[in-house]
């Protein structure tokens, strides 16, 4: 069978303890990222008055040891809502900065701890995982038995996901978030509660960026970390950059980068901050958030770590236009470098905004004391019942169903809007009063208590004089200490607090503006020059370039031209062509007929503005310079009978089109682009081409849904789909009262599959005469 053992001899784990009694008696609560899970809090003897958590978490009955398992707390129900809670809020940010979970495994070969650095500079804080079975053994083919370690960190699993794709500029940064269990060998004298574990829960993320991204996305982290604190009401904390410890991997140059990387982001922070010399990871410097409790005492909990080493040891590596820039996060607008591709090492930043999600419970337990917000409270709710007669005991039941948001009836009845509110239920024969003070005792938030008169009332009496004073004030307290509402309202009254907590879209305060943070660390500023608000443009090569350089759309569509200039691309040169459509859609597929419209259209008007040039020149005016690139595009419906609709004739048309596309449920809107640019040689035919033909299906609401032939003859009169292909626009009136839903590109149906054309641009300029096959894309070209 499998069995674990400390990678530690018996006299380094006598060193171990030494040190562990020295950090014991003269530092503060720490924990690390990917360095080190945290150090031991004081004594609970030092402070006799203080909450201990370990004794409230046996109280409130959130979490036990076992002497089976040491450093491993057993989270019971309770703790284990909390624990959820915790995550399920993370989980819910993560959607906002842009973060995606994945799932890696618990242990890895030897052979990866190796790559990382890991055996190497971390090994005595592991766990190593052998099979005590021959059969069993695995062997490596180099004949050796292949050993395992249970991680301590997560970062080179997602160094593994990183380099199992190519990766592009265009596709960083990219976020990775993990809650897997991990696992790290801690001496057994340090063991404390939750604050000092083996095994336990990070809030683990990893972003993977480009060098001009570094202090973008750690002024990001830096706000989730404000935001966060803020929502559990703890703090004040203060910011710690440690440097570079005497141990350390890499050159010292790549170090002294990435401090100054961390030093400029935390000036632009606003917030106070101060060094930590010699404690950052081995692999990198890190921003530590050191946390002051209400009892005074420090703890590091959340923390942001630059990593240049393990991109460097794992190979990983994205590709860019002019590499050597982009290498030192900058840019250019020079078509000779950004012609030249190459590949790039990303940067790693290591981040947690909790820490440990059990040290940050230990916190969270004594600054709550017992008396914890309902959006986290792992006993948000009781009902009690009056009397045990079976009219009362029914309702008491229906109330509890109501805020459980579950079906009442049989057990196979199922969930119909779960709410996730823990919602317990006392309908024992008990008295009232015994079952109050019983549930004061186990600290419900509120006591909800039914009576033959709630019952005839369809009503519950509802105490909520037990919150917290974060979900209400004192003045509201008074009110809430003996209210009626009805089972509905109560669930709508509970989940209004529940979610108001754990919103942070329109945070009440702030981040502080760059004026603010310029004036605290005495930079002066020109106070007549507003501070820009964003959205700023998109900051990508090929639109860098095309911004300064003569760009034609061969297209009179405003759609076309709104969609583009809201791109990044504002001065575009509008030059229609007045090529004659007159390809025969019988003998052609909806297809082949987008495309040779689009390619003629192209060619015709690169062709006429050629011409124009040499006019000028003839005249002895001055000429234009060379189109950079021109764009085309042509448009169709190809409905569910074959038959290709372009713009309606008239309003007896546009009708007779729309009730086409209603009645047959669905249609494809077929968008081709051809992008054409100037060759850097002379060779034939001096152009470069690329096109894409883009399919899109979009489905109309049915007659008896909402679209019968009045709300068609309606639509047709508004004129708003008059000159577009298919006789409706999805971005007006047409995309709210005909059409029920899209699968594929939205802005194609509007005028322009917009990132195709993008991409196209980026062929014709920066890869002129490239392959093309195994670029990942479906042209017809």
């Amino acid at each position: 069978m499998p069995f674990l053992r400390a990678s530690r001899r018996p006299a380094q784990i006598l060193a171990r303890q030494c040190r562990a009694a020295q950090r014991l008696s003269a530092r503060p609560i720490q924990s690390r990222l990917c360095s080190s899970h945290g150090r031991p809090e004081p004594s609970p003897a030092a402070k006799d008055a203080a909450p201990d958590h370990r004794t409230l978490g046996l109280q409130q009955e959130l979490f036990i040891t076992s002497i089976y398992s040491p450093g491993s707390p057993i989270f019971l129900p309770n703790g284990t809502r909390i624990f959820n809670r915790l995550v399920d809020f993370l989980r819910k940010q993560y959607i906002h900065y842009g973060f995606q979970e994945v799932i890696t495994p618990t242990i890895y070969k030897k052979a990866l701890w190796a790559t990382s650095g890991h055996l190497e500079n971390y090994a005595e804080d592991m766990y190593t995982v052998t099979s005590t079975s021959p059969s069993r053994a695995e062997v490596s083919e180099a004949g050796e038995e292949a050993e395992y370690g249970l991680k301590p960190m997560n970062c080179p699993g997602h160094c593994l996901i990183f380099a199992s794709q190519n990766r592009s500029y265009r596709d960083l940064p990219i976020r990775y978030a993990d809650f897997s269990p991990l696992h790290r060998n801690e001496v057994s004298g340090a063991l404390s509660g939750l604050t000092r574990v083996r095994r336990f829960h990070q809030d683990d993320g990893h972003i993977f960026c480009r060098p001009s991204q570094i202090e973008d996305e750690i002024r990001k982290t830096l706000d989730f970390i404000r935001l966060t604190y803020k929502v559990f009401g703890l703090g004040p904390y203060r910011l710690a950059l440690s440097t570079r410890p005497a141990q350390f991997m890499g050159a010292a140059e790549d170090w002294d980068q990435a401090e100054d990387a961390l030093r400029r982001a935390l000036d632009e922070g606003g917030k106070e901050w101060s060094i930590n010399a010699g404690d950052g990871a081995f692999y990198g410097p890190k921003i530590d958030v050191i946390l002051t409790d209400s009892d005074g005492k420090e703890h590091q909990t959340g923390t942001i770590q630059l990593d240049f080493q393990l991109p460097k040891r794992f190979n990983l590596e994205y590709a860019a236009p002019a590499p050597a820039l982009e290498r030192k996060g900058e840019t250019t607008t020079d078509a000779a470098l950004l012609a030249q591709y190459g590949p790039v090492q990303p940067v790693l930043i290591h981040r947690a905004v909790l820490g440990s999600a059990e040290r940050l419970m230990a916190l969270l337990i004594e600054h709550y004391n017992g008396k914890w917000p309902l959006w986290l409270h792992p006993r948000q709710a009781i009902v009690l019942t009056l009397n045990d007669t079976e009219p009362v005991v029914q309702w008491a039941n229906h109330a509890r169903d109501v805020l459980r948001g579950v079906s009442p009836g049989s057990p196979e009845s199922v969930p119909a809007a779960p709410t996730g509110l823990a919602v317990d239920l006392d309908d024992s024969a008990r008295g009232l009063g015994v079952k109050a003070r019983e549930a004061a005792r186990k600290g419900y938030g509120l006591v909800v208590v039914v009576g033959k008169n709630d019952v005839e009332a369809g009503q519950v009496t509802v105490n909520a004089t037990a919150l917290a004073p974060s979900d209400a004030s004192a003045e509201e307290l008074k009110k809430l200490k003996r209210m009626t509402m009805k089972p509905e309202e109560l669930r709508e009254f509970m989940l209004s607090k529940v979610n108001a907590a754990m919103d942070l879209t329109n945070p009440s305060d702030p981040p502080p503006d760059y004026i603010t943070a310029a004036r605290a660390h005495g930079i002066p500023l020109r106070q007549s020059a507003p501070i820009k608000k964003g959205p700023y443009p998109l900051d990508l090569p090929i639109l860098t370039y095309l911004r300064s350089k003569r760009v034609i759309l061969a297209s009179a569509s405003p759609r076309r031209k709104a969609l583009l200039s809201q791109l990044g691309l504002p001065n575009l040169e509008v030059l229609p062509s007045t090529e004659p459509e007159d390809l025969d859609k019988k003998t052609h597929t909806p297809e082949e007929y987008v495309a040779a419209t689009a390619h003629r259209k192209c060619l015709a008007v690169y062709q006429t503005a050629l011409a124009r040039q040499s006019a000028a020149a003839a005249a002895g005016k001055p000429a234009a310079e060379d189109p950079a690139v021109v764009i085309a595009a042509d448009t169709v419906i190809a409905t569910r009978t074959g038959q290709i609709l372009e713009k309606p004739r008239s309003e007896a048309d546009h009708a007779r089109m729309l009730r086409h596309l209603r009645d047959t449920e669905q249609h494809r809107v077929l968008t081709a682009v051809c992008v054409l640019a100037p060759k850097a040689d002379a060779t034939h035919p001096g152009y470069e081409m690329a096109a894409h033909v883009e399919d899109t299906r979009v489905f109309f609401a049915r007659a008896d849904d909402g679209l019968p032939d009045d709300v068609i003859a309606s639509y047709v009169r508004t004129r708003e789909g008059a000159d577009k292909a298919g006789g409706y626009a999805l971005q007006g009136v047409g995309g709210m009262v005909l059409v029920d839903r899209v699968e594929g590109s939205v802005d194609n149906v509007i005028g322009l599959p917009v990132r195709k054309c993008l991409q196209l641009c980026e062929r014709v300029v920066f890869r002129q005469g490239a392959d093309e096959e195994g670029e990942g894309e479906s042209e017809e070209e």
